[in-house]
C-alpha cells in the first residue's frame, strides 16, 4: 500500500510541475563524513558535525510541503549515521521516495544494513563504482569481489529494495568501463554513467579536463561504446538522448536543459541551499526552512545566471538527468521499474 501512495505523490507532483516549477527532487547533505580516502574527493574533513536528527526531519517535512516526491540523501557516505534507517523510515511514512548514494564499502552495505533499510522502506540504493578492479587512488572498486552485489540482490528478493551502480567517467577509469558493462550484464546490474565534472572549471576559462584533446577522444571513445551496448541490451539505464548530447558537449559548448534550483533542490549540511552541490558546494546563503513556493515561482535560487556561468562547463549526469525525465515523465516511470 505504501508503494502506491508514493507513486500517486510521484504522479501528482509531476502533474503539478507541469504548471509551476517545484522540487520534484530534493537532496539532501547528512553528512560530510567519509571512511574513505579518495584522492580525488573533496571530502577531507571527518570531524564535521553532523545536521541533528530533527534538523534532517525538519528538511524532510519541508521538502513534502513544497511538493517534492523523491528525497535523495547524499554525503559524504551517508549510512555512516547510526540513525540513517530512521531518516529513511521518517521519509517513507510521509510516502517520499527514498534514495541513497553511497560507495558501499567496509560494510557500509552489509547485509545487516541493507536489511534495516529495507525495512525502513529506502526505494533505490545507487553505489558510487570507479572500477572492477583496482584503481591507484581510489577506494571505491569491487577489487574483483561480487559480494557487494550478491547482498543486493539477496535485499531486492527480501525487500524489493532496488538498487544501480554508477561510474562517473574520469581520465582514471575510463579502462574499467568495460568491465562494469561486463558485470552488469553477467549480473543484471542496472547502470549509470556521468562525465565528469571537475570542480576547478568553473572558476577557469577553459573546460579543463575536455581541453586535452586525447583526453577528450578517450572518452569520446567510451561514450560510444556505451551507446552501442545500450542499444544492444545492456541494462544501462541513462536515456540514449544523455549520450548523444555528451557527444555533442565533448565537440564544443553545448547549452542543456538543468533543473538545478528549479525543479530540483540540493540541501547542504548547515541547512543552506546550495548553488549547485558541483560549484563548489557554495551556498545561495538562503535556508532551506525559510523559502515558499514563491522561491521557485520567482526564480530566487538565480538559476538562469548561474547556467550562464557553468553550463558549458559541466554535463552533470544528475543535472541532466532530473532535467530530462521531469520532461518526459513516462521514461521517468520505466527508468524506475528497471533499475
Amino acid at each position: 500500500m505504501t508503494m502506491v501512495k508514493k507513486t500517486q505523490k510521484l504522479v501528482t507532483s509531476f502533474v503539478k510541475s507541469q504548471f509551476q516549477p517545484l522540487p520534484l527532487w530534493t537532496h539532501l547533505w547528512i553528512t560530510d563524513k567519509c571512511n574513505l580516502a579518495c584522492d580525488y574527493c573533496e571530502v577531507v574533513d571527518n570531524k564535521s558535525n553532523n545536521p541533528s536528527k530533527y534538523d534532517v526531519e525538519s528538511w524532510i517535512t519541508h521538502a513534502d510541503d513544497l511538493g517534492s516526491s523523491i528525497i535523495a540523501f547524499m554525503g559524504g557516505e551517508p549510512t555512516l549515521r547510526k540513525d540513517f534507517p530512521d531518516l529513511v523510515r521518517f521519509a517513507s511514512q510521509r510516502n517520499l521516495f527514498t534514495y541513497v548514494t553511497s560507495h558501499g564499502q567496509r560494510k557500509s552495505l552489509s547485509e545487516q544494513r541493507l536489511a534495516q533499510l529495507g525495512k525502513a522502506g529506502l526505494n533505490v540504493v545507487e553505489v558510487s563504482l570507479d572500477g572492477y578492479g583496482a584503481i591507484e587512488g581510489s577506494d571505491k572498486t569491487l577489487k574483483g569481489d561480487e559480494s557487494l552485489i550478491e547482498r543486493l540482490e539477496q535485499a531486492k528478493k527480501e525487500y524489493g529494495l532496488k538498487y544501480k551502480g554508477h561510474q562517473v567517467l574520469a581520465p582514471s577509469n575510463l579502462d574499467e568501463t568495460p568491465k562494469l558493462v561486463e558485470l552488469s550484464e553477467k549480473r543484471k546490474l542496472p547502470m549509470t554513467f556521468g562525465l565528469v565534472t571537475e570542480f576547478g572549471a568553473f572558476n577557469l576559462e577553459r573546460r579543463t579536463v575536455y581541453d586535452n584533446p586525447e583526453t577528450n577522444e578517450k572518452i569520446k571513445q567510451t561514450i560510444r561504446f556505451l551507446l552501442e551496448r545500450k542499444k544492444t541490451g545492456a541494462p544501462i539505464i541513462n536515456t540514449v538522448a544523455y549520450f548523444e548530447d555528451a557527444l555533442r558537449f565533448l565537440d564544443g559548448p553545448l547549452r542543456w536543459d538543468c533543473d538545478i534550483g528549479t525543479y530540483m533542490i540540493q540541501v547542504g549540511t548547515n541547512g543552506k541551499i546550495f548553488k549547485c552541490s558541483k560549484y563548489m558546494k557554495l551556498t545561495t546563503g538562503t535556508n532551506f526552512l525559510d523559502i515558499n513556493s514563491n522561491y521557485f515561482k520567482n526564480g530566487q535560487h538565480g538559476s538562469q545566471e548561474l547556467l550562464a556561468k557553468c553550463n558549458d562547463k559541466c554535463f552533470s549526469a544528475c543535472g541532466y538527468n532530473t532535467s530530462y525525465l521531469r520532461r518526459n515523465p513516462l521514461t521517468f516511470l520505466k527508468t524506475i521499474s528497471s533499475s
